[in-house]
């Protein structure tokens, strides 16, 4: 199973008690993009849906079941109860930047109103860099 993630928990963010978790326990396949639009929530960013390119990097999870548990909590993530989720965890197709090659992984959704919040237009993360 595999993880896209495009914010806080990339590695070239600084590291936190979440990334260096998602570290330890899968394996980076390396950098990637997906349809969608970015924005600013926070400190951390919301990835939507829309026809730009989103990027990031993708993960090969080691045990995916303890793994998402764990991230789901830092995500805010509530499985069976969307109203209450800040993100939802869906499966949808990202491409690998180096291979070229299309690979269906989990990602995480922002799930609440983008009205007012800033657009990452370049679809990066630039506290990453």
């Amino acid at each position: 199973m595999y993880l896209f993630v495009y914010g806080t928990l990339m590695r070239k963010c600084k590291t936190n008690e979440w990334s260096v978790y998602l570290q330890k326990n899968a394996k980076y396949m390396g950098e990637a993009k997906v349809k969608g639009e970015l924005y600013k929530i926070d400190f951390y960013p919301g990835l939507v849906s829309g026809d730009g390119w989103v990027y990031g990097e993708v993960y090969q999870l080691k045990n995916p079941e303890s793994t998402l548990h764990f991230l789901d909590q830092y995500e805010d993530y509530q499985e069976g109860d969307t109203e209450n989720s800040l993100y939802l965890r869906q499966e949808t197709s990202v491409v690998l930047l180096k291979e070229k090659k299309s690979l269906q992984c989990l990602a995480y959704y922002y799930n609440k109103s983008i009205e007012g919040l800033k657009k990452y237009t370049d679809g990066k993360f630039s506290e990453a860099l």
